[in-house]
């Protein structure tokens, strides 16, 4: 049974590009077993979709590493819709969402629909 569940990313809505705020993973409280459970929810979405990691305290920019979802460091969408759902075990102090667009050469944010949330759950 989790612990906590919390938004990983809220609504990302027309932005080309969003980067979510940092949000502790469960080394943050103590926790060691490192179990971390994601799920995306788009609507229409297209997009690349990255989870980071960090191990640092206090992280720039330079301390956070991409998590392997599905043996690739991103999940590229089209026209998505629905929820799908990521377990990883790895001992996180932070953990934030990525949506890159411009891996994907989208440039009409009309058409691409949006995140309606990441939940992290631990």
């Amino acid at each position: 049974m989790a612990r906590k569940t919390t938004t990983l990313m809220p609504n990302s809505g027309v932005e080309l590009n969003v980067t979510g705020d940092p949000v502790p993973g469960d080394s943050y409280y103590g926790y060691t077993d490192g179990i971390h459970t994601v799920a995306i929810y788009g609507q229409n979405l297209s997009g690349r979709v990255k989870i980071q990691g960090t191990l640092a305290t206090t992280p720039s920019d330079e301390d956070w590493f991409d998590i392997l979802l599905t043996g690739m460091p991103y999940i590229d969408y089209t026209s998505f819709t629905g929820v799908e759902g990521f377990t990883f075990i790895a001992n996180l102090v932070y953990l934030r969402a990525i949506l890159d667009r411009d891996a994907l050469g989208i440039t009409d944010v009309s058409t691409a629909g949006y995140i309606d949330k990441i939940y992290l759950n631990y």
